[in-house]
């Protein structure tokens, strides 16, 4: 599994991103049901527009075939910039940052190495009122880096065009295509997904990422998901170009809203199927392990608007 998958996967959740959910709020009907909000399980830009900071920390995941391990943390931001509406278009943007701290433990030559991530997206939705058809196309420039030094391979792009059909209150679904291009590859490949929604529960499967939620009391929703988890990162090193690191996360998590603006969310799970991959400067793979389950826990603090 690379990087890739991970991409794609926020590709398909800009359906319920904070973007998408701002442009729902303007063109929903001002007597419409006030409905439960869509999960964001870690900081992905899942649900209302606000400000999202995630903290995780992964115990040390051993190598399957030989000694050693990696020690895994990370700091995920998200924060909406701006939105404008034409008649029933709208454009908006948000801006993403992740920081990175990885111990390879002299995998690769490697050790302590702090990594960043930053992304911008932009996106544009379309929605006519009285039809239950809507589409939307997003395109999100960004890079993964050290920071030591950037180069072209620093620098990554994806994009997204997603029709969208309301099949009733409860169910909604959506096809597209998602396209990607980082370090010369390029991919494109289908994109679907639905929601489906019946207080106080909800169902969103969306690429890779599952989510199952409960709303047990007004402000108390427990919930159940799986989504990929790492990165890929553009190294200054004499031997290693760049790293990438993959896996899933398993999480079960208690989200309380502590305010009207404010709430908190506590999760607690286990890194599956994770895989580190090291390649040179002619992106030839220098070294790879596939990596031993390890818990996870994490903090998730968000302000929506």
């Amino acid at each position: 599994m690379k990087i890739t998958i991970l991409f794609l996967s926020l590709g398909f959740c800009s359906l319920s991103s904070p973007l998408f959910a701002k442009s729902e709020e303007i063109l929903q009907p001002p007597t419409r049901e006030k409905r439960m909000g869509i999960i964001d399980p870690a900081a992905f830009g899942l649900g209302q527009p606000g400000f999202v900071a995630d903290v995780t920390m992964v115990d040390t995941q051993d190598f399957e075939n030989q000694p050693g391990g990696i020690d895994f943390r990370e700091l995920r931001t998200i924060a909406p910039l701006a939105a404008k509406k034409w008649g029933d278009f709208l454009i908006a943007g948000s801006i993403g940052y992740m920081l990175t701290g990885a111990d390879f433990q002299g995998f690769g030559g490697l050790q302590e190495e702090t990594l960043h991530t930053l992304e911008a997206q932009i996106t544009m939705l379309w929605r006519p009122e009285g039809t239950p058809w809507s589409a939307m196309a997003f395109f999100t420039p960004g890079l993964g880096t050290d920071f030591s030094g950037i180069s072209a391979d620093d620098f990554e792009f994806s994009g997204l065009g997603l029709i969208n059909y309301r099949v009733s209150e409860e169910l909604s679904l959506a096809g597209g295509v998602f396209g990607r291009y980082a370090a010369d590859e390029s991919m494109i490949v289908p994109a679907l997904g639905f929601i489906w929604q019946r207080e106080p529960f909800i169902v969103q499967l969306m690429g890779p990422f599952a989510v199952i939620g409960w709303q047990a009391t007004e402000r108390l929703t427990l919930s159940l998901s799986a989504y990929p988890s790492g990165g890929a990162w553009d190294l200054d090193d004499s031997v290693v170009n760049r790293a990438e690191i993959n896996g899933w996360q398993t999480a079960a998590s208690v989200i309380y809203q502590l305010t009207d603006h404010l709430t908190l969310s506590l999760r607690g799970g286990f890194n599956i199927a994770g895989e580190v991959e090291l390649l040179d400067a002619d992106h030839r793979v220098i070294d790879a392990e596939d990596l031993e389950m390890a818990p996870f826990g994490a903090v998730n603090l968000r302000y929506s608007f």
